[in-house]
């Protein structure tokens, strides 16, 4: 079998090219998601912002807050649940911590 030396004639077309108005409607509407775009982020950051300027993280157990007012509070149990089924088992011993490690109090 011999193989033609045009294999692939006419398969190939030249690549489009968008006239003038269409590069500009184009262009215009990238601005427009690109505005959209930036409004919706600056909403996100500034109702996220005002969320957490409202609330109170002292109160809430936030994360690694060492100085929780919460912690000092005695907790209460939910109902039908007596002090020793709260209780932690008998075989569960704390670890002391290293010297060099800061405590809660310690901040």
């Amino acid at each position: 079998m011999t193989e033609p030396d045009n294999k692939y004639e006419g398969q190939f077309t030249a690549p489009y090219t968008p006239s003038a108005e269409e590069q500009l409607a184009r262009r215009s509407r990238n601005r427009v998601l690109g505005f959209a775009l930036a409004t919706f982020v600056i909403l996100v950051g500034v109702v996220t912002f005002i969320r957490l300027s409202s609330s109170d993280l002292s109160k809430s157990g936030f994360y690694y807050n060492f100085k929780d007012k919460a912690a000092d509070e005695e907790m209460e149990l939910p109902p039908g649940m007596d002090p020793d089924q709260a209780a932690p088992p008998p075989s569960l011993t704390p670890i002391e911590p290293e010297a060099d490690e800061p405590r809660g109090e310690d901040l």
